[in-house]
């Protein structure tokens, strides 16, 4: 009787809290776009989901590592948690938290923990997991470690399980991305993959933003448009970055005092490649990866874009003035874009949580295409802030982290997913249906690339040093050079998940 009545209140939770979406999960909001931009079928897909009948975990404390929501004063999204949601605020996000946890304990009597890591302290992932994993301590169930922890945390002894090995983890179904444990995946095992409990992940894709105010002065036209059509290139942007730049104190040069085309990173180069389908190690048809990029695209990616960040008559790039500053995007870029003194800015997505009281509207973008015949858009996941989720080998129960793990993603998909789409983002960020319309677009067509994930022989230094230095004709010398090392260190990898 007490597991029917458990049982009977997680659905009732679902029939009033999920509105439309019904026990299917939530349905698509916005049209993504048709053709060869459309998000393939897989991602699309409904979610299913049937509780496993007659477990009951006695009230058992399901712990996961994962940031706890305690940061202040900086990023929005780092004040809220993906694991824990104490009480109803009337914050969409926390809200949907809220209702996907009280479900799931509900349905299996259980109770959430976190072990936490505040931000901005990024390495206590590694730290925790590996000191917690190799001393054999069962210390958590499951985590949700950030992606800049994946080489110390995944590659080490063994020290997650193979997700593909669970039967009771249906990676197939509609809350994990497909595209991440397409890519995650090595000789068939997936030790991390992304799904709908891993919201940061869907902070993280590189998106461009683009001010609409300085859009409509200058008469750039609908960029919606051009992305709909595919037309949505790096030329584009360029030749929009340059009508849009102006010197604002007249001294002659252009700076960050002055109205900009473009605010960038380096890494953007990396991102770039990426978003352009272009993977530097791809895998063999025994799913094990390779350095074998498409070296003669590479380089022709990098030679257009490398000169486009280096242009200081229409791009400023943000690692040249951070210092003075704790965080030059929050301090500097963030009130420069609000008062409309950039057209373009290359982030996550995250940075339309700060925008909510940006007088002008501001559009966002998938990152550009390298050239018009290019298949599709991508778009980059950013390692700073993804979160990735893990199942540690000292967790002594799979079964129940599986089933604890796929009633989160059912309900994350049908509460949290849609608080971000519909409620936060849609709603009460982005002022028109064509952005959201983008963001459906770039979310579903998240790129991964294992060797920027595990940063092989420091594969992704060299390609910000290329950027840094302006040498955009040096790539495939540059590879040639570090070929070795790469390599080396893509073995290593290799032996250590092979290894009993």
């Amino acid at each position: 009787m007490k597991k029917q009545l458990l049982f009977l209140l997680a659905l009732a939770l679902c029939f009033v809290s999920c509105g439309k979406t019904g026990e299917s999960g939530p349905q698509q909001t916005t049209a993504p776009p048709e053709g060869d931009d459309a998000p393939t079928e897989s991602q699309s897909a409904p979610s299913e989901f049937t509780p496993v009948e007659g477990v009951d975990y006695g009230g058992y404390k399901f712990r996961i590592l994962g940031y706890d929501g305690a940061a202040k004063g900086i990023w929005q999204i780092a004040e809220i948690s993906e694991i824990i949601a104490e009480k109803e605020t009337g914050e969409p996000i926390n809200d949907a938290l809220y209702k996907r946890n009280r479900a799931v304990e509900a349905l299996y009597n259980i109770e959430f923990g976190i072990v936490p890591v505040t931000y901005p302290n990024r390495p206590d992932f590694a730290a925790k997991f590996t000191k917690a994993v190799l001393a054999g301590e069962d210390l958590f169930d499951a985590a949700f470690l950030l992606g800049d922890s994946l080489p110390a945390s995944l590659s080490k002894n063994n020290m997650c399980h193979d997700l593909a090995s669970i039967a009771a983890l249906d990676l197939s179904a509609g809350w994990w991305d497909q595209n991440s444990i397409k890519g995650m995946s090595i000789g068939g095992k997936v030790n991390a993959v992304i799904g709908d409990v891993n919201l940061y992940s869907a902070t993280a894709p590189q998106a461009v933003f683009a001010n609409k105010k300085l859009m409509q002065d200058n008469e750039v036209g609908d960029l919606y448009e051009l992305v709909r059509e595919g037309k949505w290139t790096w030329d584009i942007m360029y030749d929009i970055m340059k009508k849009t730049t102006k010197d604002i104190n007249g001294d002659g040069t252009i700076d960050k005092s002055d109205q900009v085309g473009l605010f960038a990173q380096y890494l953007h180069l990396h991102t770039a490649i990426l978003s352009a389908g272009e993977l530097m190690t791809p895998k063999d048809g025994g799913d094990i990866p390779v350095l074998a990029p498409n070296a003669e695209r590479v380089a022709a990616i990098v030679a257009k874009v490398g000169p486009i960040l280096k242009d200081r008559s229409a791009s400023v790039i943000a690692d040249d003035i951070s210092a003075g500053y704790g965080n030059v995007f929050f301090e500097f870029i963030l009130p420069k874009f609000r008062d409309n003194e950039i057209m373009f800015h290359v982030n996550q997505l995250l940075f339309s949580f700060e925008l909510r009281n940006m007088d002008a509207d501001f559009a966002i973008l998938p990152f550009p295409k390298f050239d018009a015949a290019q298949k599709g858009y991508g778009a980059m996941v950013a390692n700073a802030w993804a979160t990735y989720t893990v199942i540690p080998i000292t967790c002594t129960d799979t079964e129940r982290a599986a089933n604890i793990l796929s009633a989160m993603g059912y309900y994350s998909k049908s509460y949290v997913t849609p608080a971000y789409y519909d409620t936060t983002v849609t709603n009460k960020l982005i002022r028109d249906g064509g952005s959201a319309e983008m963001l459906d677009l770039i979310i579903k067509n998240r790129v991964f690339d294992l060797a920027y994930l595990y940063n092989w022989g420091d594969i992704n230094g060299m390609i910000n040093t290329i950027s840094n230095q302006g040498k955009s004709d040096t790539f495939v010398s540059q590879l040639e050079k570090n070929e070795n090392k790469i390599k080396a260190a893509l073995q290593k990898t290799l032996d250590q998940l092979q290894a009993d």
